[in-house]
């Protein structure tokens, strides 16, 4: 009887590092696109109620998704992106 090989567990990369807020604003950002995402941070600061002045926290990304993740976090100018939505705005970069 041949046996299946076990699911891979997913290996977590660091996208981000910061303070607790930062880190959390980011994941909102990654999770607002669908990619899944956890803030680790050092238990002490959970311990005690304190989200400043004890560490950082890392915002982690399973490997699969880290290159989507750089995208949105540090997109370059070959990334499309949508207008904000300012007609004035945007008719000033249309006459540059």
């Amino acid at each position: 009887m041949s046996r299946l090989p076990k699911p891979r567990k997913p290996h977590w990369i660091v996208v981000a590092t910061g303070s607790y807020l930062e880190a959390t604003i980011i994941s909102g950002r990654l999770s607002s696109f669908g990619i899944p995402n956890y803030i680790h941070r050092e238990s002490v600061g959970m311990v005690l109620g304190l989200s400043i002045g004890l560490g950082e926290a890392q915002v982690v990304v399973p490997e699969i998704y880290y290159e989507a993740a750089l995208m949105i976090l540090e997109p370059d100018d070959s990334t499309a992106q949508l207008p904000d939505g300012n007609p004035d705005e945007d008719l000033e970069d249309a006459d540059e």
